[in-house]
């Protein structure tokens, strides 16, 4: 009945070591200068989705204790993402129900996302999770595509040591 009191949690450490290595990784500027997303609050949320996306998936392969750093992160990104819009001047009676859309459509991406990097051909796959769901613009969309192709590979070639401490940088 009390199993909540005794979850076992992620080092929190590790846990904000990962959350900034994203954040800072989404906030570079490419993807706003070359229009793949809006620079506003929704494109930065996106940006942040599909880069902690690629973690995720990879941190979830690692057995229970990246399990854990995954779930922990994700607690800690959407605590963010209410600070965010509280910041942003959304009042308290709407948090709830922003931060709620925000999880279903951080959720149904990193579904799409995984589902298109273990496609045949993940470029193509991606593009169109993309364009759906971000993107509209098909040449943009792809150009994106790559960019977390790229992230992904990078993030493929962390070794056990950064998984598990927080890398540096993506």
């Amino acid at each position: 009945m009390f199993g909540w009191l005794n979850r076992k949690k992620a080092d929190a450490a590790v846990v904000r070591a990962w959350r900034d290595v994203i954040t800072k990784t989404a906030r570079s500027p490419e993807p706003y200068l070359r229009g793949w997303v809006p620079d506003t609050i929704y494109g930065r949320f996106h940006m942040v989705s599909l880069v902690a996306t690629v973690a995720m998936r990879r941190l979830g392969g690692q057995g229970s204790d990246g399990q854990l750093i995954s779930k922990d992160l994700s607690e800690l990104l959407f605590s963010d993402f209410d600070h965010s819009l509280r910041e942003h001047g959304v009042g308290d009676s709407s948090i709830a129900r922003r931060i709620r859309k925000m999880g279903e459509e951080f959720f149904g991406l990193a579904k799409a996302v995984d589902g298109a990097l273990e496609e045949g051909a993940p470029q193509k796959a991606l593009a169109s999770v993309i364009q759906r769901n971000i993107q509209p613009d098909a040449e943009k969309a792809m150009e994106l595509a790559d960019h977390v192709l790229e992230l992904n590979e990078r993030v493929e070639r962390l070794s056990e040591s950064d998984l598990f401490n927080g890398p540096e940088a993506l």
